[in-house]
């Protein structure tokens, strides 16, 4: 095919809309991003709010028609960021987590969902209260004021947050579904108050959680040594929830990879029975947390064995065994029994949990004759049923569940937080407030409660609740975050789940646990409509900052004070003789290793900030900053621009172009390829790093060919277009500025569709085995897009994966839950356990990989060999 263009000279001009003139000729718009982002900031923004009105108004835009590309009418994404807590600064940390859940909301947005992506604050908490207590500034106002502050920084971000459902956890219009909450656990059971053996932090005077004691036995915030104290603490009975948790970690863990490992562990193995055993003849609310693997044990227990270790023990007895002055309800039998606390030496082959076990008459014989325990002449026979019934009917456990989590410690005796909505009434009983007298507010902590307002007589409790409690349930007023009834609407809720979730790796084990603790509670309440609040996770990595530290003190040192020597030395500026480490380490103002985001923002601006946080490394890695630079990031950003800009310029050619249908065909394939895999980085393996490599590789593909030929080719003109369409995605106002100059009568870029592949091309056919990939072979999408599950798993065993599945079958390896997921265009994944231990099972298919890998490299070798032996006989 011949194509003319009409002859003229083309001259330099700035196109309607654009910040530089075009074709760009000496100008690097490396240099200009700056001013791109003063040019198209607000017209990116406007255009977001402008979509959201169209969508909540029921409408298409004529212009766009957003609805065409849409995967499934009126189909939702939730991407959430975890929420922060109002320093009253934004670092480096925070910009790079809400970058992520930009980048992967702005690619769901261009694909059609209805996007939710909320911001808002965990704004409790004990830094408040010191500031309060060191300052005299009231929490509220000191509060208040960094929200402020931070909302104004998070503006100058450019990050797309959906800012009218902001909420603040501080907000009673907040903390009052917090404590409705908690009035629930309490009806039905699952809260109660007993005095436990706590962590506390003898400088902030507050009990900590398990997770707030680094391994040297610190508090995480006052870095003080943390005590064991006997404390009246409201708790949580969690372990109640354990084993169903544990098992639902199974659906997720392909989708969460090492988290769902991380939260397994923290959970524990789920194979005991758990009775809790209440302590009689003291005026402490205390019980012994029994843990057994036979639930027959209960029915005959008549004494327990304690180790020394047990919060029960007296810890200054130095002489074993001696008998607690008090014995323990039996509640299966009704008996009263004695606990016998042992030395560590005492029959440590025995299986015991959380420090103690039941006695045994065989075993226990000369304890049970030193402290005269007789033991019983006949058996009890009780079924599994009927012991788990009664020990259910009063209270007192039975249910099967973790050997190693306890119930979750929620008082807090410090004042900013949650009021914990309590009510010690005259007579000495507890009761919840009611539901419809809600909140409670600060003001009323440890005050006799108002009749006339709540209803009751007594005294409010004055303990305030964990803030882990806040966070376990955010992300569901994020969906109705107005409104004054409940703590959201039924149908605002069917937004649920959070379908990406993205933040720091530490946080996996114990928020992610509350939060789906809380989440399968409101599911067995009616409250929300599925268990699992979170789908897909991008767990991120810390920003680590250079730091340099004295050799001989440990003292941190600034930068400023540091110098290299010519042999690379790093010493004091002052004194060559001290010698300098440099690691790189959290950042931390105690440190002098941190970076001032509002400073780089200023000097290299927002789009570059965020190419050079994605391009460092994959989220889940940590990044050192100090190694990170933009010379890679501009030097791709001026290959598209000469891309677009030799386009733009060659449209004016009056050379005859012949389309090349071998040409053509090969630029459909490199669309293609490319497509599929920058989709697959940012939506499947969420490697936005990894989809940066993707557009470079795609423009080194495009800037091999001749650009008359891209400019007047219609699979050329696809490919550039859709290369400038996915790059938004990464860096918004650069995007925008090539794409208006490409095209500039056309709408702005942020109303195209994301780039779809052709209804014909390959894609990946993945096999994933307890979250191992077995292989991701390309296979025409026509060929198994379509197919069951049955016939999928047919056609793997007995094609693509024919290999590894038989090696496994060959090797006794058995697989199990069998799924298969799909998304059109990218991919089709079938997905399995294997039974047996996921470790031992994740390494034998490691082994067979290499092994297969092995056979194929020498394979290719035979062939090459055989290859030069016919060259050289021709």
């Amino acid at each position: 095919m011949l194509i003319r263009w009409r002859t003229g000279l083309h001259h330099q001009f700035r196109r309607l809309g654009t910040a530089l003139r075009w074709p760009l000729k000496e100008t690097r718009i490396s240099e200009n991003t700056k001013l791109l982002e003063t040019h198209w900031s607000d017209k990116l923004i406007k255009e977001f709010e402008n979509g959201k009105l169209v969508r909540t108004s029921g409408q298409t835009d004529s212009q766009t028609d957003r609805i065409f590309q849409n995967p499934s009418k009126n189909s939702k994404k939730y991407i959430l960021s975890m929420f922060p807590y109002p320093s009253g600064r934004l670092h480096i940390g925070h910009m790079r987590v809400y970058t992520i859940s930009d980048t992967t909301a702005r690619y769901y947005r261009l694909n059609g969902y209805e996007v939710i992506h909320p911001i808002g604050w965990d704004s409790f908490g004990l830094p408040a209260e010191n500031a309060a207590r060191d300052k005299g500034v009231d929490p509220r106002e000191w509060t208040v004021k960094n929200i402020e502050t931070m909302k104004e920084q998070l503006v100058k971000t450019k990050i797309l947050f959906d800012w009218e459902r902001e909420i603040s956890t501080c907000e009673p219009e907040f903390f009052r579904w917090t404590q409705w909450i908690f009035c629930k656990l309490f009806e039905h059971g699952l809260v109660k108050r007993t005095t436990a053996e706590v962590n506390w932090d003898p400088v902030d005077q507050t009990v900590l959680a398990a997770e707030q004691i680094d391994n040297e036995g610190r508090s995480w915030r006052s870095g003080a040594m943390a005590e064991k104290k006997k404390l009246r603490q409201w708790m949580i009975e969690t372990p109640k929830y354990a084993k169903r948790l544990q098992e639902g970690l199974r659906a997720m863990s392909e989708q969460w990879g090492e988290v769902a490992d991380i939260q397994a562990n923290w959970i524990g193995k789920c194979d005991v029975f758990r009775f809790i055993l209440p302590v009689i003849g003291t005026t402490e609310e205390e019980f012994i947390d029994l843990r057994i693997r036979d639930v027959f044990e209960i029915s005959n227990a008549e004494f327990l064995i304690l180790k020394k270790g047990h919060p029960m023990a007296d810890k200054e007895r130095a002489e074993f065994p001696y008998k607690l002055p008090f014995e323990v309800l039996n509640g299966v039998t009704g008996r009263q029994i004695p606990a016998i606390v042992v030395d560590d030496s005492y029959h440590p082959e025995l299986e015991s949990f959380q420090n103690s076990r039941v006695g045994n008459f065989l075993t226990d014989k000369e304890l049970a004759e030193k402290f005269g325990i007789q033991e019983p002449k006949h058996r009890r026979n009780l079924t599994k049923n009927d012991i788990q019934e009664m020990a259910a009917f009063g209270g007192y456990g039975g249910y099967e569940t973790s050997r190693t989590l306890t119930d979750w410690v929620v008082s807090r005796q410090r004042g900013w937080g949650t009021p914990i909505p309590m009510i010690q009434t005259d007579d000495g009983k507890r009761v919840a407030t009611r539901l419809d007298k809600l909140p409670v507010l600060g003001m009323d902590r440890g005050q006799k409660v108002d009749r006339e307002r709540f209803g009751e007589e007594g005294t409010f409790d004055s303990d305030t609740l964990d803030t882990f409690f806040d966070s376990a349930w955010y992300y569901l007023r994020y969906l109705d975050s107005k409104n004054p009834n409940e703590l959201a609407s039924k149908t605002s809720l069917e937004k649920m789940p959070v379908d990406v979730y993205v933040g720091g790796i530490e946080h996996a084990a114990v928020h992610m646990f509350f939060a789906r603790f809380i989440s399968y509670f409101l599911k067995d309440i009616r409250v929300i409509q599925t268990a699992e609040p979170f789908t897909d996770l991008i767990p991120q990595g810390i920003v680590r900052g250079k730091t340099f530290i004295e050799k001989s003190t440990g003292k941190y040192v600034s930068p400023e004070d540091v110098t290299t020597n010519s042999e690379g030395r790093v010493h004091l500026k002052t004194d060559a003789a001290v010698e300098i480490d440099t690691v790189y380490e959290k950042m931390s103002k105690s440190k002098n290793n941190g970076v001032d985001l509002a400073a780089m923002l200023d000097s290299e601006g927002v789009d570059m900030t965020r190419l050079r946080l994605l391009e460092a490394a994959a989220p889940r890695a940590p990044i050192n900053w100090g190694e990170t630079d933009l010379k890679g990031i501009k030097k791709l950003l001026d290959r598209i621009a000469t891309i677009n800009s030799d386009v733009i310029e060659s449209r004016g050619s009056s050379k005859i172009v012949d389309l090349d249908p071998k040409i053509e065909e090969s630029i459909r394939e490199t669309y293609n390829f490319f497509v599929r895999n920058v989709g697959m980085c940012l939506e499947i393996l969420h490697l936005h790093n990894t989809a940066l490599m993707r557009l470079q590789g795609f423009t080194n593909a495009l800037k091999k060919i001749d650009p008359i030929y891209l400019a007047n080719s219609p699979e050329g003109q696809r490919a550039v277009k859709s290369l400038v369409i996915m790059l938004q995605v990464f860096c918004p106002h650069v995007a925008a500025e090539m794409w208006s100059a490409l095209y500039p009568s056309e709408s702005i870029i942020s109303a195209q569709p994301w780039p779809l592949v052709d209804s014909d091309a390959q894609i990946e056919f993945l096999l994933m085995i307890d979250g191992v990939s077995g292989g991701r072979p390309s296979v025409d999408q026509r060929l198994i897009e379509e197919m069951g599950g049955a016939e999928l798993w047919r056609r793997a065993e007995h094609t693509e994966h024919s290999e590894i599945l038989k090696i496994m079958k060959d090797e006794g390896m058995v697989l199990r839950d069998h799924r298969v997921t799909k998304r059109r265009g990218f991919h089709v994944t079938l997905s399995c356990g294997v039974e047996g231990d996921k470790e031992e099972n994740r390494k034998k298919i490691g082994k067979i990989l290499d092994r297969i890998q092995a056979e194929r490299r020498k394979l290719d070798k035979k062939k090459g060999g055989k290859k030069q032996k016919k060259e050289k006989a021709k």
